[in-house]
């Protein structure tokens, strides 16, 4: 019992691994000015302090960054439809595409976000690789190694 108790907490460590590993390798970020905005980019908006009390009353309080799709850029102002609100302390709140404008004293940075294939690639691999090492491990518990037959003799 104990064998496959241990089997289970190795695969459970691995399986966190990977889902942490997955979740914030795929994506990057890099920094627009306005004029390269252009609507239908996927960005991360990064708040001011005056942005965060500016914005409380319409999607709460310690909010930090935004992300969604942009709609509009111009000198005066970031227009978005937001999915998703980061919030200081770590916690985040999904939305279906709510329409915020944002002054641009609001606005510290704005950032554009797309894939990145060799860090998908190498998420990919690092998946593989540790299922096919919790496989492994759990035959080598289970008896899968010499297939769970005795030693001759005893």
């Amino acid at each position: 019992m104990r064998l496959i108790s241990f089997v289970g907490m190795r695969i459970n460590r691995s399986l966190i691994s990977v889902c942490i590993l997955a979740a914030s390798a795929c994506t990057t970020y890099t920094p627009l000015r306005v004029a390269d905005m252009s609507p239908g980019y996927n960005v991360r908006v990064s708040l001011s302090d005056q942005g965060a009390v500016d914005l409380a009353p319409k999607i709460g309080s310690r909010a930090r960054q935004l992300e969604g799709t942009l709609t509009q850029a111009t000198d005066s102002s970031v227009v978005m439809s937001v999915r998703r609100v980061v919030r200081e302390g770590g916690g985040d709140d999904t939305y279906s595409d709510i329409p915020l404008s944002l002054p641009s004293r609001d606005v510290e940075k704005v950032e554009r976000s797309s894939t990145s294939v060799s860090r998908s690639f190498l998420t990919a691999g690092a998946i593989v690789g540790t299922a096919l090492l919790a496989a492994r491990g759990a035959g080598d518990f289970s008896g899968g190694k010499d297939g769970g037959k005795q030693p001759a003799g005893n």
